[in-house]
């Protein structure tokens, strides 16, 4: 059995994932303007309406990736945005990334039910038998982010990338393989949870 993407609506209790499409350009632009956000990204924070337009364009048209962007459910404004990308059918697997959170929604709830809500969709509907997330190497809060929801580190991509500045990039690797899925579905519907008491 492959696996079949196609674009789909992923709601949760704070948070909802809808196809990204041009009509997110405002809201992504209001909140991706801080290139503190971006500083581990392969490119830089939105300079204009126009350069958002822009890279939404890239995410709808580039094989094998499907983009969200992320909808705060209380206030119905836009968050961010993620995507599945590197899907590879034939060996039932797929990363998530690309995944980023306006300055106010940073440290809530919001990305790990985004997460939860991803995972679930992959291995539950989709029928993945591994997820894999890369991070910058530099970036040990997102490295941090993925052991806590129950990750495996699996190692580092030397010069894997080159990003913002012409940067030489080092990647590390986390998955999360089917046989997994079952413990650290209850970790992120622990630790979601947890955030919706905190917030209350």
């Amino acid at each position: 059995m492959s696996l079949r993407i196609a674009p789909v609506v992923l709601e949760g209790r704070t948070v909802r994932l809808e196809p990204l499409c041009a009509e997110h350009a405002q809201g992504l632009y209001n909140h991706g303007r801080a290139q503190a956000d971006w500083a581990y990204m392969p490119r830089g924070c939105f300079i204009d309406l126009a350069d958002t337009r822009h890279w939404i364009e890239e995410a709808l048209t580039t094989p094998g990736q499907l983009p969200f962007a992320i909808v705060d459910r209380a206030r119905d404004k836009v968050a961010g945005s993620t995507r599945y990308l590197t899907i590879r059918p034939e060996h039932r697997s797929l990363e998530i990334g690309w995944t980023w959170l306006g300055q106010e929604w940073q440290r809530t709830g919001i990305n790990t039910e985004a997460k939860l809500l991803l995972l679930k969709h992959a291995f539950e509907q989709l029928g993945c038998v591994r997820v894999e997330f890369k991070t910058d190497a530099r970036n040990e809060r997102s490295q941090a982010a993925l052991l806590r929801i129950g990750a495996t580190r699996e190692g580092v991509m030397r010069n894997h990338m080159i990003v913002q500045n012409n940067y030489r990039r080092d990647s590390v690797y986390f998955s999360i393989i089917d046989s997994e899925w079952p413990k650290v579905k209850k970790r992120l519907e622990a630790l979601t949870a947890s955030a919706g008491k905190r917030t209350r």
